[in-house]
């Protein structure tokens, strides 16, 4: 039986993480930083309007990414190709304060395509690797993060 959907799948994760929204966000939008915990190589920082190349050498994979949006320290916002070049998906980073110099980090991503189970994997998926994302134990500056239920933004 085929899977039907009422309603797209969008990942939406979040993450308490100890350290200052700037860091957090620096973190994110630097690719000297990023690349000690995400990706091996990057083709330059976030910045609005950008095209970037992202590349995962360990895995010889490699996607192009669009810089929509920028906002230091509170939110960046870029397409990729992930799961398909011709219909690429769109991320949004939003770096929330929170209490004794901490930052709630909300990752969403949406327009998925496909069949509907092909969309409900690629959000399975990309749901699994954005909250482990900042978790990463691998120098990473963000490495102190712990789980949190999501937090409404102001």
């Amino acid at each position: 039986m085929m899977l039907q959907l009422t309603k797209a799948p969008a990942v939406d994760v979040g993450m308490l993480i100890r350290r200052p929204p700037h860091d957090v966000f620096e973190a994110l939008a630097d690719p000297s930083i990023t690349m000690r915990f995400w990706y091996t190589k990057s083709t330059g920082r976030m910045a609005e309007g950008a095209e970037l190349t992202w590349e995962w050498e360990m895995h010889r994979l490699s996607g192009k990414v669009w810089v929509q949006e920028v906002q230091a320290d509170r939110r960046i916002r870029f397409s990729w190709e992930g799961y398909d070049p011709a219909h690429p998906t769109t991320v949004e980073f939003q770096f929330i304060p929170y209490e004794n110099d901490t930052t709630y980090v909300r990752i969403t991503e949406t327009r998925f395509t496909g069949d509907a189970d092909t969309q409900v994997s690629r959000a399975l998926e990309s749901t699994a690797g954005f909250t482990f994302l900042p978790a990463q134990p691998r120098r990473s500056p963000v490495s102190t993060a712990r789980l949190r239920p999501p937090v409404v933004a102001s």
